[in-house]
Order: C-alpha cells, then structure tokens, then sequence
C-alpha cells in the first residue's frame, strides 16, 4: 500500500469514525428526540452503520499497513466491490426506493433494513474495503 494511500484512508476513516462517534453520544443525550428535524432523523439512521463500517476500515487499514498484506488485483477488486456495493446501496436506497421498480426498489430496502436492526454487518463491508486497500502481489510467470 503506498504511503499517501494510507494517510488518506487513516484520516478519512478516522474523522467518519470520530464524527458518527460524537453524532451517537450528542443523539443518546437528547434521547433520540429530534422533533420534525428530517436531517437529524435521517443522520440517526447513518451514523451506526456508517461508523461500524469506518471502524473496521479504519482498523483493516492499520493492519494491513502494519502485517503488508499482499492480494492479486483481482482479489483486491473483488474485496471492494463486496465493501463498497452494499454500502453505497444503503446510502442510496431512501432516494432510488421511491423511483424504481417494484423488484429492484426490494433489494434496496432489504438493504436498508438489514443494516438499521443488524448494523454490524457493516463491520463486515468495512472489513471488506480494508482488505481491498492491500498492496499488489506481484504476477508469477508461468513458465
């Protein structure tokens, strides 16, 4: 992993992690009651996915640094589609659910209340992204 790879990812997920960290703590003080505030409403459902998923990449990031992991680059783009795809999907789905078809629009919302009862899973996405951040095994030749 190069060197500003790591330090763009080290601070990137460690100031998500520390805002969804402090966004939990004000939202617990309040007792969870923002009135008609939709932008809060909408942040209380974020903030614990989104700040599981920072943590593990956060936390993957440091490891993977620390231990130089090593994948084949197809290895490294399948970790990130399997990190990035559902999480993206969870960030969309409020605004795409209303606009598409009725089969595709329950994908979406699986997703979405998937990761508001089991906001863990979300470790696993974080996880995934963190691994995907790996440095490139070089390519055996075959001879």
């Amino acid at each position: 992993m190069k060197k500003t790879t790591f330090v763009v990812n080290l601070v990137a997920w460690g100031a998500v992690s520390v805002l969804c960290v402090v966004f939990l703590a004000w939202s617990a003080s309040l007792g969870g009651e923002f009135g008609d505030n939709t932008a809060l409403l909408a942040l209380s459902v974020y903030a614990r996915p989104v700040g599981a998923f920072s943590v593990a990449a956060l936390l993957t990031t440091l490891l993977v640094k620390k231990f130089s992991l090593e994948l084949g680059a197809r290895m490294r783009v399948a970790w990130r589609v399997l990190g990035l795809a559902p999480t993206i999907a969870f960030l969309l789905s409020p605004v795409l659910i209303p606009v598409l078809p009725n089969g595709v629009a329950t994908i979406f919302a699986v997703v979405l209340l998937a990761s508001m009862t089991i906001p863990l899973i979300f470790l696993l996405f974080g996880l995934f992204y963190g691994l995907s951040l790996a440095g490139v095994r070089p390519e055996e030749d075959d001879e």
